[in-house]
């Protein structure tokens, strides 16, 4: 698995709030790519920073999909008054959740 982190930086009220609408607004469209397989925010209002996380199946299938995802991660932070900081990408060698 792949993991690909933008950090976005910026003030944004209430950025929790804002990063659940976000999420309800690109999750289906996320889906549509191939070997996509999760998606994680994190935000630090007080900092003025998130973290947006995107989980891939292979390295391929994450890069196959970079070029639409960044046009749509540049347009969700212009909304949100944010601008994007950088990108990173990882792979995960453990990833365990417990319910």
């Amino acid at each position: 698995m792949v993991a690909v982190m933008a950090l976005m930086t910026g003030s944004t009220p209430e950025m929790a709030n804002f990063a659940r609408m976000a999420r309800e607004a690109i999750e289906e469209w996320l889906r549509g790519f191939d070997g996509y397989r999760g998606l994680m925010v994190f935000t630090d209002e007080e900092g003025e920073r998130a973290r947006i996380i995107t989980f891939w199946e292979t390295a391929e299938a994450e890069e196959r999909s970079r070029m639409g995802r960044a046009e749509m991660r540049d347009k969700v932070a212009e909304t949100a008054g944010m601008s994007v900081e950088g990108m990173e990408i990882y792979e995960v060698p453990v990833c365990e959740l417990v319910s």
